[in-house]
């Protein structure tokens, strides 16, 4: 009999095969849909770690439609919510190591309470902070996925961001510190303006951020005059102004 279960999927669980079977069908981006859905909905109905993990592959690739693309991907979603607290540490792995976490993110909130979802995304933020990854735009989505109300807690954090080597992810960190920060904020993104000669892009969306903040450059305006350029400017009051094009 326990020969049998584990043919045939019996027992506590879905077999190995059958969980294999059913990834290469979520993951298949041609042919019938119906049989990717198909293969979807039984993996969340396991409710498993494991078949969470395989359901979770579906973010890894993109069907040809683009409208039915979202569609399914947004139904994985719900998928995941419905299975309720086993999807929550696959989905945590698959943070800490993929590309496209838009998704899965959204998944996280609404499994977790507010105060569990902070902690749970800070602790993937925290373990990506100052490490090299291939997608470095899996960053960009976890700090724009922090909330406003949460800068107190996650100020640390998101200030590590600001020293990454690529572009994309240092502007997704100044942008919530610009809109949530302080005055040691206020003096980092100056820091990091003045270190960034070589990246034009960081430097204006700083200079961008303090014309919308009307934060003063107070402390810096030798170093600010002597590195900013047209179309900025700093006002006699040394704050930061965009001319109009």
């Amino acid at each position: 009999m326990d020969i049998l279960k584990k043919i045939f999927g019996g027992g506590d669980g879905p077999s190995q095969g059958q969980i294999k079977r059913a990834l290469k069908q979520v993951i298949q981006i041609h042919g019938d849909p119906a049989g990717r859905l198909g293969a979807m909905e039984r993996l969340a109905s396991w409710r498993t770690p494991e078949s969470a993990r395989a359901l979770l592959r579906r973010f890894t690739v993109q069907v040809p439609q683009a409208t039915m693309d979202q569609e399914e991907k947004q139904y994985t979603v719900r998928l995941l919510v419905n299975m309720g607290e086993t999807a929550v540490e696959p989905i945590l792995d698959y943070l800490r190591t993929e590309p496209e976490v838009t998704y899965p993110v959204q998944a996280l909130r609404q499994l977790l309470s507010p105060e569990e979802y902070l902690t749970a995304l800070q602790g993937v933020l925290d373990q990506l902070a100052g490490t090299y990854t291939r997608w470095p735009e899996a960053k960009t989505v976890l700090l724009q996925s922090l909330p406003d109300d949460a800068f107190p807690r996650v100020r640390e954090s998101a200030l590590r961001f600001l020293h990454d080597d690529d572009d994309d992810v240092c502007i997704a960190a100044s942008h919530y510190l610009a809109h949530n920060g302080d005055e040691e904020a206020r003096e980092q993104l100056i820091e990091v303006f003045l270190d960034a000669e070589s990246r034009p892009r960081v430097r204006g969306s700083i200079l961008d951020f303090f014309c919308e903040r009307e934060w003063p450059v107070k402390g810096y305006r030798k170093k600010v005059e002597e590195a900013i350029s047209d179309p900025y400017y700093l006002t006699a009051k040394g704050t930061v102004k965009r001319r109009p094009r």
